[in-house]
């Protein structure tokens, strides 16, 4: 039969693989609930650095210009504008954090992320700047509702997309076929529900709550987003996310009063400028014991396929690693053995 694929779930890494294989001209249709609970709640942020010892993050060097190319790209597919250009003000928390910086910034295989540290007479006043500070080279920001919306809209649009809940009663794993449709592939990318998923579940994905408030403020900086124990994004719409709390093992979206008391107490220790909350939100991110993302095929079912476990960092990680799967299915390139479910197979999936 022709290639056509299944995508299960319009998340982040749904929309991803969908575009992966629209620009490959390949058939697709995407099933989703039409409630995406981290995709749409997430701040975005693009992040090249891990800071608690100033170490570049994951496979930095490859996400970030591939990511770079490929959201102003979907930006003209789908005529929207979602990604927007921010430098980052991290505040030091330690001095042995300010000592790592100065080292980075003397290395070569750091200049492209990290900047001097900055002058006192540089820092904005409301900034609590007892041990200093630097900017990060940061690509910036994705507006995740604007990209959610957009890209749904261009998927409803071109008949790739609907709105269900994906019932595996009626769907048939040797076969691959859903509802009397036959597809050549299908791809589960269905965020933290793959915990429930019959197929992935034993895997070990984690639900990791994440909430965020909205904020207004008169004396905050628009062009630069502040980082110490929270982060203050300013928004190209106007406003400001900050964010964002951990809480693991539970699949609950409703916004709490002690979420948002731990970021304000976070938010005052960084800087005194005064806000004011306008919202709140709450989201459920897929994370992984290894903070790596869950990509392959099933053991036993050939072409059946997880995409899944992007974690805090989705929207650097989904566009490249989106690639890397379509590669795999239809020109034979090699999954990432970080990446690979294969790595699990032992403990979680035996096969003796």
């Amino acid at each position: 039969m022709e290639n056509r694929v299944l995508i299960v779930g319009g998340g982040l890494s749904g929309i991803c693989l969908a575009h992966q294989l629209d620009d490959q001209n390949i058939d697709f249709l995407i099933i989703d609930t039409g409630q995406n609970e981290s995709s749409a709640v997430a701040a975005g942020m693009i992040n090249p650095m891990v800071f608690r010892k100033m170490k570049k993050t994951w496979r930095g060097d490859e996400l970030i210009p591939y990511l770079k190319n490929f959201y102003p790209t979907v930006e003209k597919k789908v005529d929207q504008r979602f990604f927007f250009s921010r430098k980052l003000r991290r505040v030091f928390s330690t001095n042995d954090e300010k000592n790592y910086w100065k080292d980075r910034n003397e290395d070569p295989d750091f200049e492209q992320y990290i900047l001097d540290e900055n002058q006192p007479a540089d820092t904005p006043e409301y900034v609590k700047n007892t041990i200093g500070n630097g900017f990060v080279q940061s690509p910036g920001y994705i507006d995740a509702p604007l990209f959610m919306e957009s890209n749904h809209r261009y998927f409803k649009n071109q008949g790739h997309l609907s709105y269900e809940n994906f019932d595996f009663f009626h769907f048939n794993p040797e076969k691959k076929t859903y509802k009397g449709q036959c597809f050549s592939h299908v791809i589960f990318a269905e965020g933290f529900r793959g915990k429930f998923n019959p197929f992935f579940g034993y895997l070990p994905l984690q639900q990791t709550k994440g909430e965020v408030l909205s904020i207004t403020s008169q004396q905050l900086k628009t062009t630069e987003i502040l980082n110490r124990k929270c982060f203050v994004l300013p928004l190209e719409q106007g406003g400001f996310k900050l964010g964002a709390t951990f809480a693991w093992e539970t699949t609950d979206t409703s916004p709490t009063v002690d979420a948002r008391d731990e970021l304000l107490n976070k938010y005052h220790q960084l800087a005194d400028a005064p806000i004011t909350v306008t919202g709140q939100e709450a989201g459920i991110r897929p994370t992984v014991t290894d903070r790596r993302p869950l990509i392959g095929e099933h053991p036993l079912h050939r072409h059946l396929f997880i995409f899944n476990g992007m974690g805090t960092k989705g929207y650097m990680i989904a566009p490249y690693f989106s690639d890397q799967l379509i590669q795999h299915l239809f020109n034979s390139k090699a999954l990432d053995d970080e990446v690979n479910i294969k790595r699990f197979y032992k403990k979680h999936f035996p096969m003796d």
